[in-house]
């Protein structure tokens, strides 16, 4: 979403993005430009609409994403790029009727909705692919593109399937090449980045050979360096060169394991999750990568105490989530110290450096 936003604003479009959950402020899930919604529009399009959000008993997510809506046609956007909230098919956003829809790869999350089976989580998934559409992703298991395929020739939509990008260069920086785009830069070390990366360049590829927007190369390669996203691999201090990740599921963790193996050593890792998550198969993905991994708990109806997250695992347990993270900067000064899982954690924990405490 984020890079596509970036490439599509230094064309000169004016670009709304809805993501969540928010990681700072509500206001963070809408924006125009990379820039928040107001408080004032907030309250503005809140007490015009309040009244229909109690008729229905809508959902926090549902009104948030008429907020955007009315917040977007108010600002006449030119684009807007929707993030899925939950799964596709029955998620609030796919109300639109997009110009292109992009599904990023399948992993085990929100299996309580989805299903258990990584076909039927893509089928879920599958939803937002539109009747006549087109569909782009980088997915690659078997399984998930057997159903992709299936839907999509069932709503005569165009599939493109991206290929794993695995030559690259680091220093400092991420270098690689993708299809006539060489030594393409992204301004971070996040691995799992490249891939993100490369979809956005073959969605804006596709809709400027279609003649849907006007952009060049050097917007492609300019938005993709300028792209940031707060909590993505984000470098939070140094001495001990300090790290958040928002990798809050199996899946996202996974992606993340390559960076930690990079890391400087001795590194450690400190977690939190919540309940609903695979976290045991987690914190035993992260204990192959690092010298120590310290669990931690933060209060949440969703979250899970240190203890039991920590049950039958060789780690550290320390219950307060400051203290923890003190714990680990102060022993690995000469190392790296990584800060993940929930998003909900990631987001206190980063209030700790970015706000100054």
């Amino acid at each position: 979403t984020n890079y596509l936003r970036s490439i599509l604003q230094e064309a000169g479009y004016k670009v709304g993005t809805f993501t969540s959950p928010h990681l700072i402020v509500f206001n963070d899930r809408i924006r125009i430009n990379d820039v928040y919604i107001s408080d004032d529009e907030l309250l503005r399009i809140a007490n015009q609409y309040i009244a229909y959000w109690q008729d229905y008993d809508l959902s926090m997510f549902e009104i948030a994403m008429i907020i955007s809506i009315i917040y977007f046609m108010d600002n006449k956007v030119d684009y807007v790029i929707y993030e899925v909230g939950l799964g596709g098919r029955l998620d609030p956003t796919n109300v639109i009727n997009s110009l292109v829809s992009v599904i990023v790869n399948i992993g085990f999350d929100h299996m309580e909705y989805l299903g258990n089976t990584l076909a039927k989580i893509a089928y879920e998934k599958a939803g937002i692919i539109k009747e006549n559409g087109v569909v782009f992703t980088a997915e690659d298991k078997k399984e998930c593109l057997a159903v992709f395929e299936a839907v999509a020739k069932e709503r005569k939509a165009q599939l493109f399937i991206i290929d794993s990008i695995t030559s690259y260069k680091l220093n400092g920086n991420i270098h690689f090449d993708h299809k006539g785009y060489n030594d393409v830069v992204l301004d971070t070390i996040a691995l799992y980045q490249i891939q993100n990366a490369a979809l956005a360049i073959e969605v804006c590829d596709y809709l400027s050979c279609n003649h849907v927007i006007d952009i060049s190369r050097s917007n492609i390669y300019d938005g993709l360096y300028k792209a940031f996203w707060k909590g993505r691999f984000e470098i939070v201090a140094y001495d001990p060169i300090t790290i958040i990740d928002g990798a809050h599921n199996e899946h996202g963790i996974k992606a993340l394991l390559p960076n930690l193996r990079i890391l400087p050593r001795p590194s450690v890792v400190v977690f939190s999750a919540l309940k609903d998550k695979q976290y045991q198969e987690m914190i035993t993905d992260i204990l192959d990568c690092v010298d120590e991994v310290v669990i931690t708990q933060f209060n949440s109806d969703r979250s899970l105490s240190a203890d039991e997250l920590a049950l039958g695992l060789d780690v550290t347990v320390i219950e307060d989530y400051q203290a923890a993270i003190a714990y680990a900067i102060s022993k690995y000064k000469t190392g790296s110290v990584v800060i993940t899982g929930s998003l909900y954690f990631i987001s206190l924990a980063r209030e700790l450096f970015k706000g100054g405490r």
